[in-house]
Parts: structure tokens; sequence; C-alpha cells
């Protein structure tokens, strides 16, 4: 990856110094080039790319612009977290006149803005070394280079503090992996075994066994650490010492040593180990998510964020249930806050479960009076349809033990009159039934009796004169004239009889017939049980509260 003045950039320069005007470069151009290999040479007869793959443009201020020698220019560009995003693989230099002065090319780099809690931005710092004749005095620019300079010596010293700090909270005062740093006694020779330790937060490692002498017995070795400066750097540095009541001090030169002890030597035939030494033999997350066994004290056992997909979630989390980002974690708040839109706006829904007992949030539908205060949402949706309760502190809960649920006509006019969550007795729809006898052939025998009336009458009587009612009574042999018994002119000699006497007789008589009109009765029984009712299962009504 180099930089390159372009051939336009070269006549530039000596046009610029010909007619002795100044040379003014005023912007950064970042783009992203498909296919650009960027370690090849740069193509200094190229033109600035296409619009559409230029991503940004960078206007120098004044004091972005610095002198290193008569020869070097340094043009800067420092861009914010509050600009993004883009990538770019390209960065040219362009003159006022809208020249491409100077290019360079690089892998490709991102640009990232700052979007809490989604995305945690960048700061882009990017800069320009021209070199030739007598570039300062042709570009003007008088701000030496240098005062851009900073001394990191105490930054770096203060980054190197904060890292022991880091480890010392991690590993404490004194920490061996197994075996390390052990010392041991070998034939008559005594050695410190390889290993790793983490000494008030500085890290040790040694690959091979390091052979040491004790002075004398008793004695107690010691491990001497500290952080010293080595050249440009900084690194850890310790050393074996012997004696008693080692501690922690601070050399001549203003370095921090740690002492701590390693083991006990009362003689030559004994050692006691003191090094607070851990089970350890290689990365920590090894020795605690993926070791055989089992720790007392740790809450997560044998898993890691990449076993159960954590490691692809993001950082932002958010407590607003109204968020649709994929970018962001639900919060116990934001679920909390969710549940209660959803199950909330439930309060009064009945339902049936094939349980005999409510589940978690429901109640059984049974008539009860409940408090209006422990059961405010429930109370708040149906108040008292169902009843008052005591009027004061309770309510009723619908009763629906042995009921059938019927959407309420709220106006539609099938079930006219009816209030909501008012009760309807079992009915019947007005029906007629119809019955039929079979007919048959049959006959009715009769029999009876009869008696005539006394009948008074005069025989042989011939009415005399006009007068109505006068009868001579004619001779004996004469024939009457006239006379009429019973309605039947009668004639010849008779005598005049009267009667009183009832003249009883009978007339014997049978026969049958077809047909005559009558009536049958019809008894129609009834059949049915104690209700009305379609088929059906019983399960449990329940009330949401």
């Amino acid at each position: 990856m180099g930089a390159s003045i372009t051939l336009a950039g070269e006549d530039l320069i000596a046009q610029m110094q010909g007619a002795q005007q100044p040379l003014t470069i005023a912007r950064f151009i970042f783009a992203n080039v498909p296919g650009l290999d960027p370690n090849g040479p740069v193509d200094r007869a190229a033109s600035k790319p296409p619009a559409e793959q230029i991503v940004y443009n960078y206007q120098i201020p004044p004091e972005n612009r610095g002198y290193v020698n008569p020869s070097q220019v340094i043009y800067s560009a420092q861009i914010g977290s509050d600009v993004g995003d883009w990538d770019f693989n390209w960065i040219g230099l362009e003159s006022v006149e809208g020249i491409l002065f100077a290019v360079t090319y690089m892998p490709l780099q991102q640009k990232r803005r700052n979007i809490p809690p989604l995305q945690v931005g960048n700061n882009l710092t990017r800069n320009f070394l021209v070199v030739f004749d007598g570039a300062q005095e042709l570009t003007g620019i008088s701000i030496d280079a240098s005062t851009w300079q900073h001394d990191f010596t105490v930054r770096f010293a203060g980054i190197d503090e904060r890292e022991r700090q880091s480890n010392r909270d991690v590993y404490g005062r004194a920490c061996f992996f197994g075996g390390s740093l052990q010392l041991e006694k070998v034939g008559a020779a005594y050695q410190i075994k390889p290993g790793i330790a983490y000494i008030e937060g500085i890290r040790l490692e040694r690959v091979a066994a390091l052979s040491v002498a004790p002075p004398g017995f008793p004695t107690t070795a010691w491990l001497d650490v500290a952080l010293q400066r080595e050249l440009s750097d900084v690194v850890a540095s310790w050393n074996v010492v012997w004696g008693t009541g080692k501690t922690d001090y601070t050399d001549s030169a203003g370095v921090r040593h740690y002492c701590v002890p390693l083991a006990e030597l009362p003689n030559s035939t004994t050692i006691t180990d003191l090094r607070p030494a851990e089970p350890v033999s290689g990365p920590l997350v090894a020795m605690f998510a993926f070791r055989t066994g089992d720790y007392a004290e740790l809450r997560a056992r044998a898993t890691t964020k990449e076993d159960v997909g954590l490691d692809a979630l993001p950082n932002a989390k958010s407590d607003d249930p109204a968020s649709n980002s994929s970018e962001i974690l639900a919060t116990t708040a934001a679920l909390n806050a969710a549940m209660g839109q959803v199950v909330s706006p439930l309060a009064g829904m009945i339902a049936a479960f094939a349980r005999n007992t409510p589940p978690t949030g429901w109640m059984k539908a049974n008539g009860a009076a409940i408090s209006r205060t422990t059961y405010a949402a429930l109370f708040a949706a149906i108040g008292t349809t169902f009843g008052a309760g005591d009027g004061a502190t309770t309510f009723n809960l619908p009763d629906m033990r042995g009921e059938f649920l019927r959407g309420w006509d709220d106006g539609r006019g099938i079930d006219s009159g009816r209030a909501f969550g008012s009760f309807q007795d079992q009915a019947y729809l007005s029906h007629a039934h119809t019955a039929s006898v079979a007919a048959d052939t049959h006959t009715h025998a009769w029999s009876g009796a009869s008696s005539e009336a006394t009948t008074s009458y005069l025989s042989n009587v011939r009415q005399v004169g006009g007068s109505a009612g006068a009868i001579t009574v004619p001779a004996a042999g004469e024939s009457p004239t006239g006379v009429m018994v019973d309605g039947h002119s009668v004639s010849g000699p008779y005598g005049v009889r009267f009667t009183n006497s009832e003249r009883t007789h009978t007339h014997a008589s049978s026969g049958t017939t077809d047909s005559y009109s009558h009536t049958h009765v019809v008894t129609v029984n009834a059949a049915g049980q104690d209700e009305t009712r379609p088929r059906n299962s019983a399960h449990l009504y329940c009330i949401k509260y």
C-alpha cells in the first residue's frame, strides 16, 4: 500500500511553480472501488472514480496542513464518530481546481457512525505525506507538523498499569497454573519448573526449567516481579531471590517490584511449596466452561455463549415494548410491559378448560363474590353486571356452572330485548303435534223395543149437524157416516167404546250398519327428560382476571 502523486498532480505542480501561484489541496476523497488490488501499484494516469463509487468528501481545514521539512508537507483528515456508515479502499487528494493530485490504495476499511445503543461508531484519521522539491513554499503551509505529535510515554505507561490492575482483579495477588514455577529438587540440584503464573496481574511464562542455587539453609525462595522498561518496550521481569520477610518495594528507577514466596527450605532435603496454585492447565475458558467436573460455586457450568447462540446477539437493549428492531434485545421490563398489553385487555374473558382446576391468572366462573381491589382489573372490565357482591368491597363473578353461552344480540334482532349479561330460562319453539287412527271396516249390532201410547177413540159415531163436537149415536145396525178413527175412515155396524188404559207392546228388531257419524278419543303420551339440551361435553368455565 503506497501513495503516489498522479501525472495530473505533477503537471499541476509545474504549472503553479511556473505561474508562481500557490498550490492548494482542498479535500480528501474516499471511495469504494470494486476489484481494487490494495497491493498493486497506483495507476497514476487514472482519473477520479465515478460518483457512485465515491462515499465521502472531507474538506481540509487550515490547521490540518503541516510541513515536515521544505520538501515534505502533510495533509490530515480527522473524521468523527458522527459520520458514517461507509466502506472505502481508495483515498485521493484533490486540488481546489478539482484536479486529482495524489492517490493511495488499501484493503477495505470501515467507517461507522455511533448510534447508541444500536452501534458503536469509530473515529477515522488519515494522513497524506506529499514529497516534492519546494513543497512547503509552493503550498504556503506554515504549521510545523511536529506540533501534531504527542508524547505517548505517559499514556502507554497508564495502559500497562490498567492492564496489570485488570489482571490483578481476575487472578488476585498470585496465581500459579498447576505446577508452574514450582521449586523442585532434581538429584542434588534445584530448579524452577516451566509454566505460567500471574503475580499482581503481571503475566510470567517460563518455557524451560530454570536452575537455581539456594545460598544456604534454612531459607525461603521468593519471586521478585516487575514491569521493566526494555528499550522502547515494557516487559515482565522476574528473578528468584532468597531470604526471609521479603516485601514489595520500589527501586531507584521508580519501578515497583512485587515479592511472593515460592517455597520454604528448612534444610537441603525438604521443600515446602508456598505457591497459591490452581489446577489450571490451559485457557481459563477450558478450565471453567469445558472441564469435566462440578464446581459448586459456579452459576453457569460447561456452557459458552457460542453453545447457545448468544455470541451473535447484539449488545443493545431496550425497555420499550414498541421497538421493532432486530438489533435490540428486550429487557424484562419490556417483556413485562408487552405481557401487560396482551394480558390486561383479556380481563373478563370466559373460556372453557378441559381440566377441573383454573390455570394461573384465571378463576372459576361460579358466581362467587370477590374483592374489588384484589381483582381491580376484572372489576374494571365487568363491574357489577353479574352481581354487586356486598355493594361496597366485593362484586360477583358470572355463574356459568351448568350453563351454555349465547352471543349477546346487541341490536341484531334475533334475541331481542336481552340485556347484556342477563339470564334466560329454557323455552320451546311453538309447534304442533299430529295424530291419526288407522281406518278399518266394522259393524255396530243393535236391538230394541217400542211402546204404544194410550189411544182414545169413538167408533160407529156419526157426526150430526154442523156443530163441532156434536155427535149422534146411530141406531143399532146403522152404519156411521164420516167417522174418523185414528185418522182412518171407518164404516160398518160398530158400537161405542171408550178406553183409557195404556196398551204396551214391543216390536222385536235387529240389524247391522256399516258406518255412522261418531268420534274416537286419541291420547298422545309425553316423552323426554327434565330439560331441553343439545349434545354436549362438560368442561370448566373460567374467567380471566
